[in-house]
């Protein structure tokens, strides 16, 4: 009986230990499962860094192509302003040798000015002593030198038909005779000169003064009426010759071109002089439009009479550099038509004269500093007043500010004035609340207060905010002028274009200033977006200037 026991338990025990060992190897399974377990998630990592490493390589390699293309058109740029320095080289090189060539020219010019002055002021003083000698008493001595001359009337020497005795003077014997007694050949004088002398001689004179000339003597008006029609003829065969009729040279030629042309719609001072008195045709003129008066020789009576007589035609009007405020007063004052003035008025002036601008002014430009320069080439918008201002100065803009206060500017330029401090140019834009293009250049471009200043103008829709010194003269700007630049976009509802011209650090400033303002919505409720324009240099060089919802880069 116990045998069976024992073995029943022996098996028993080896059940047991069957089962021991059966659990160690389920144990090994379960640590194989989690090691499994473990290694694919590690593997899963792996997937994900590789795809992320996959994903940073693409995005490098689009870097560096777009950095490849940048330096291709670097290198195109770099190329083409190699080839603009050479160009310019080469014309500068052009321009010195006609530099010299023109020096010559001019001191050879000089020159000859000098001579025919003195041969002109000699004829003029033989004019006046013979003039002198024909119209002093019988019984006067004529060797004194403090005659003085005897008014000329029209019929001292125009009775008769035959030339009269006063057309040549000769002295006589006892005034030809010294005071030793001996008697002298007479010395010759302008008198005694053929007609071919005469006119050369009456045709150096200057024109009014030739025609004061004429009225001295019979044989004297003559050689001018010669002079006159030799000069009629020449213009008509240039009329009748074809091609395009050239301007005025001389006073002379003016005064024909403008009793010939009664309807002359341009009037412009000769190409060959710079002194033509404005008297000889402002009595003349009656149809201008266009008058430019830079070259005459202003009188007040002549620019009023100029003025009164154009006073409903006239529509634009330039003027010359340091004209008079009484001279400006004179002749604005009758034009209540005029459409553009160009002025460039002495530096100390008053600006009483800007109370006389008519209202149908379209447009003003004006150079301080009693200069002048040429005309600034900008598009007028479609009303309101365009007032274009170079080498102004604090005074001026104040003067501006007190006579346009009650005007409607719609647009403001101000260029090539590096004195004008930014104070001033606040306290003009505050007084233009109708403007819609406005450029503050220079220092006052991206000052806080003159941006402060734009926000009450609700009209606005373009800004150019340009600082013309050198790249290595330009400062960077502060976190005050990079945030007064984005409040004046966030006020200005209906601004959409900015013109940025500045180094590459300020562009970059101010584009990443605007792209984090809230524009909001302009007035119809819609949303905003303001085009940006920088120079092509700056936009090549611009760390990726991408384009967005609200801000769009373009170069020009």
């Amino acid at each position: 009986m116990n045998s069976p026991r024992e073995e029943i338990n022996s098996l028993g025990e080896e059940i047991n230990s069957l089962r021991d060992e059966m659990n160690s190897p389920r144990e090994e399974i379960n640590s194989l499962h989690e090691e499994m377990n473990s290694s694919r998630e590690e593997i899963d990592s792996a997937r994900e860094e590789i795809d992320s490493a996959r994903e940073e390589i693409d995005s490098a390699r689009e870097e560096i192509d777009s950095a490849r293309e940048e330096m291709e058109a670097v290198r195109e740029l770099m190329a083409e302003l190699r080839r603009e320095i050479d160009a310019l080289k080469e014309e500068m090189t052009s321009a010195q040798e006609e530099n010299v060539e023109v020096r010559c020219e001019v001191a050879r010019l000089r020159q000859a000015l000098v001579e025919e002055r003195a041969a002109r002021q000699d004829a003029v003083e033989d004019l006046r002593r013979e003039i002198r000698l024909g119209s002093a008493p019988s019984g006067r001595s004529q060797g004194d030198g403090e005659e003085e001359l005897a008014p000329l009337k029209d019929d001292t020497c125009d009775k008769g038909d035959a030339i009269s005795d006063c057309d040549v003077i000769t002295p006589s014997a006892e005034e030809a005779r010294p005071a030793g007694g001996s008697l002298k050949t007479p010395v010759p004088n302008i008198y005694h000169l053929d007609a071919e002398l005469l006119k050369m001689v009456l045709s150096k004179m200057d024109c009014r003064e030739m025609f004061r000339a004429r009225r001295v003597s019979r044989r004297w008006r003559s050689a001018v009426d010669d002079i006159v029609s030799d000069c009629r003829r020449e213009l008509t065969d240039q009329q009748t010759g074809g091609g395009e009729v050239p301007a005025p040279a001389t006073s002379l030629e003016l005064v024909l071109k403008v009793q010939d042309q009664p309807g002359m719609t341009e009037l412009q001072a000769p190409t060959a002089e710079t002194d033509t008195d404005l008297r000889l045709v402002a009595a003349t003129c009656h149809a201008l439009e266009k008058a430019n008066l830079c070259g005459f020789k202003l009188r007040v009576s002549a620019l009023r009479r100029l003025a009164r007589a154009n006073a409903s035609s006239l529509r634009e009007l330039t003027l010359p550099a340091g004209i008079s405020d009484w001279q400006l007063e004179a002749l604005l004052e009758p034009l209540k038509d005029l459409d553009h003035l160009d002025v460039s008025p002495p530096v100390d002036s008053s600006g009483k004269w800007l109370r006389l601008l008519p209202k149908s002014l379209t447009r003003l430009d004006i150079t301080g500093s009693g200069r002048t320069r040429a005309r600034l080439n900008n598009k007028r918008l479609s009303d309101g007043l365009f007032v274009g201002l170079q080498l102004a100065t604090d005074p001026l803009l104040d003067q501006l500010r007190a006579a346009l206060a009650t005007r409607t500017v719609t647009k403001l330029l101000i260029t090539r004035s590096p004195s004008v401090t930014p104070e001033a140019t606040t306290r003009l834009l505050t007084a233009l609340p109708s403007l819609q293009y406005v450029s503050p250049q220079g220092e006052s471009a991206f000052s806080g207060t003159v941006l402060a200043a734009l926000h009450g103008c609700s009209e606005l829709d373009t800004v150019q905010l340009i600082d013309n010194r050198l790249l290595t003269d330009i400062p960077a700007l502060t976190e005050s002028e990079v945030a007064a630049v984005s409040r004046m976009a966030a006020a200005c509802r209906k601004l959409k274009r900015v013109d940025v011209t500045s180094s590459v650090g300020n562009v970059q400033a101010v584009l990443s200033a605007l792209r984090s303002t809230d524009l909001r919505r302009n007035s119809a409720g819609q949303s905003r977006t303001i085009h940006v324009w920088v120079p092509r240099l700056v936009y090549m060089l611009l760390k990726r200037p991408r384009s967005d919802s609200k801000i769009t880069v373009h170069a020009h």
